[in-house]
């Protein structure tokens, strides 16, 4: 029980960390990441907190994932769900609380992208290495991959490269221009991995241990008694 408390607590925080670095790429006004390449210029389009439409979204994520598997689409997977609304919830959360940064120049807003970025992968790390359900985008990626037997990496470019043209449809259709995608949006796409690997490297262990040893323990203690 404590093990799957700590898990669930850390998957959360993972999540809450992405959050923040998905504000910081907003508010550094030089791109967002592909994911939210569509979901941001619909939050503009429609009104809508970004938030609340990252929830609709994803729910809409996890409906296609059970089309396109179909039987091999788990129960366990419907928890992509109630763990879409928590990131909405901590989107809009992180967005209020960052929203007195107001980057003055072109350096400053590039490194207020780049700090983005670095977070963004640092809670990414965090809430994969509990693995209890992908979030909504890459569980879309995963059943992609399964449905078409391509490789993940094939997958990932390809809803990638779909996000983001949707948003570019959505922004030309709501504003006349394209605001959210730039080359910010190259930099995550290209970096996010290879940082979410360098950190995987130091952090997978020490999380793994607090997340899942805690049930050895305990169960060695009861042997001992």
């Amino acid at each position: 029980m404590k093990k799957n408390v700590s898990r669930i607590i850390l998957y959360l925080v993972g999540l809450f960390i992405i959050t923040i670095g998905i504000n910081l790429s907003i508010i550094s006004a030089l791109g967002v990441s592909p994911v939210s390449a569509f979901t941001y210029p619909l939050s503009q389009a429609t009104g809508l907190s970004l938030g609340l439409i990252t929830v609709l979204t994803y729910s809409v994520l996890v409906l296609i994932q059970w089309l396109l598997l179909q039987k091999q689409f788990k129960a366990k997977d419907l928890l992509q769900i109630p763990f879409s609304m928590c990131f909405g919830l901590f989107v809009d959360m992180t967005g209020r609380i960052l929203a007195f940064i107001h980057p003055e120049n072109y350096l400053q807003q590039f490194l207020i992208m780049m700090l983005g970025v670095i977070v963004c992968a640092l809670g990414a790390t965090i809430y994969i290495a509990m693995d209890i359900v992908p979030n909504a985008p890459e569980g879309f990626n995963l059943a992609v991959s399964k449905r078409f037997s391509m490789p993940f990496s094939r997958s990932k470019v390809l809803s990638d490269c779909l996000f983001i043209a949707v948003g570019v449809v959505i922004s030309l259709l709501s504003q006349g221009k394209v605001t959210a995608i730039r080359e910010g949006t190259l930099v995550s796409a290209l970096l996010t991995g290879i940082i979410i690997g360098k950190f995987q490297k130091i952090l997978n262990e020490p999380l793994k241990r607090v997340a899942f040893e805690e049930k050895n323990i305990c169960e060695g203690e009861l042997v001992n008694e």
